[in-house]
C-alpha cells in the first residue's frame, strides 16, 4: 500500500512516550523513537483499517487523565519493522501514523511530499460474533465475506456470504461466533498476503480450527483464519 509522507501536528511525539502506550508498543515488538511519521493514504484506507480493527491498546487513564485507545497494525516500511496506529482521538480522516524503533525521516531522508510503500504483517486479534446469509457455491468468485472450503486459488467449494439476504432458494443462515483469530489486511497482493499468513501460523505452532475467509472492505480486504493458541 502506497502512502505520501506529510507533516503532523506534533502529537505523536507526545503519545508515543507516554507510559501506557509505549508499555503496549513493547509488547507487539517495538521500542519507539519519540515521534510518528505521518502518511496520507486516503479516507476509504483509514474508513477501511477502523472497521475491520487490529490490536486494541484500550483507553487508560495516568496521572489524572484519560487517554483514548489506540488500534495497531503491525507493519513493514522500508525493511524496517513498524505499526500503523490510528488513535481514537486522533483529528485526521485520511492519514495513518507510523512507530517505528527509528526515525525514519533521518535514517532514509524522507520529505513530504515522498511516496512510501509499507505492507501488512499478520498478527491475532479477537473477532466479533457475525450473523450471515450464505449461498454454497463452486467456482472463483468471492463475496463480502467468502468462507474457503477447498484451495482459495482454484474453482473450489466456498460458501459466498452477505450481511443481507437475498432472493436465492439455496441460501442459508451463518452465524460466525466471536473468535480469536490470525488476520493480515491487504491491498492487491492476494497469493503473497496468503502465504504469510499460513507462514505465521505453521512457525507458532496455532492449530486451524475453521476454513480460512476473505472480508473486503471498500478498499482494503483482509484475510482470516480461526485459531487455537498453543504453546510452541
Amino acid at each position: 500500500m502506497k502512502g505520501i509522507v506529510t507533516s503532523g501536528r506534533g502529537e505523536g511525539k507526545k503519545y508515543v512516550g507516554i507510559e501506557g502506550y509505549k508499555r503496549h508498543f513493547l509488547k507487539m515488538g517495538i521500542s519507539p523513537y519519540p515521534g510518528t511519521l505521518n502518511m496520507v493514504v486516503g479516507e476509504k484506507v483509514v474508513r477501511d483499517l477502523k472497521k475491520m480493527g487490529g490490536i486494541t491498546i484500550e483507553g487508560f487513564y495516568e496521572r489524572g487523565k484519560k487517554y483514548g485507545s489506540v488500534e495497531c497494525f503491525p507493519v513493514n516500511i522500508l525493511g524496517e519493522n513498524a505499526l500503523l496506529v490510528l488513535p481514537e482521538k486522533s483529528r485526521y480522516t485520511d492519514i495513518v501514523e507510523i512507530v517505528a524503533e527509528r526515525n525514519l525521516r533521518e535514517r532514509y531522508g524522507i520529505r513530504d511530499g515522498d511516496e512510501v510503500i509499507l505492507s501488512f504483517k499478520p498478527f491475532v486479534k479477537k473477532c466479533r460474533k457475525m450473523k450471515l446469509f450464505a449461498t454454497p457455491y463452486i467456482g472463483k468468485r468471492i463475496s463480502k465475506i467468502t468462507v474457503f472450503y477447498d484451495d482459495p486459488f482454484t474453482n473450489g467449494r466456498r460458501d459466498l456470504c452477505y450481511f443481507a439476504e437475498k432472493e436465492n432458494e439455496r441460501e442459508y443462515k451463518k452465524t460466525v461466533a466471536g473468535r480469536e483469530i490470525v488476520c493480515i489486511p491487504f491491498y492487491k497482493n492476494l497469493k503473497t498476503s496468503y502465504a504469510m499468513l499460513m507462514r505465521f501460523i505453521n512457525e507458532r505452532g496455532y492449530s486451524i480450527m475453521y476454513p480460512p475467509c476473505i472480508v473486503k472492505y471498500s478498499c482494503l480486504s483482509e484475510w482470516q483464519i480461526e485459531i487455537k493458541s498453543t504453546p510452541h
